[in-house]
């Protein structure tokens, strides 16, 4: 595109993505189909607030030193209930995780998942 250059680029939880799209569409603009669908998949399935998503990408960044902005967005876009969940959220990565630092991504998920 002519005239358009990146001017920021982060990792965005679902949450937010359906808060961005809401605030876009809300005006009278016409989403396109593949906007359209994402939005109405978005407002059918995340229960989390915007705040919410991100409290928890915060907290899990902050809680320890192996965990990424990107893992933590997949993470707060899963929300795992289950250890088997989070390890497979981790098997492509080069280190393992204890079953303390499982239980505390899991803790932090309860925290902010309200089901």
């Amino acid at each position: 595109m002519i005239g358009k250059k990146v001017l920021e680029e982060r990792w965005l939880t679902d949450a937010e993505t359906r808060a961005l799209l809401e605030k876009r569409f809300g005006g009278g603009e016409e989403p396109n189909y593949i906007q359209k669908t994402t939005l109405e998949h978005l407002q059918k399935f995340i229960k989390l607030t915007p705040d919410d998503s991100t409290g928890i990408v915060e907290a899990l960044v902050k809680s320890s030193e192996k965990m990424k902005p990107e893992i933590a967005t997949k993470i707060a876009n899963l929300l795992p209930k289950y250890e088997e969940d989070v390890r497979a959220i981790f098997a492509k990565e080069r280190f393992a995780l204890t079953k303390e630092e499982i239980g505390s991504i899991l803790g932090i998920v309860a925290k902010y998942a309200k089901e």
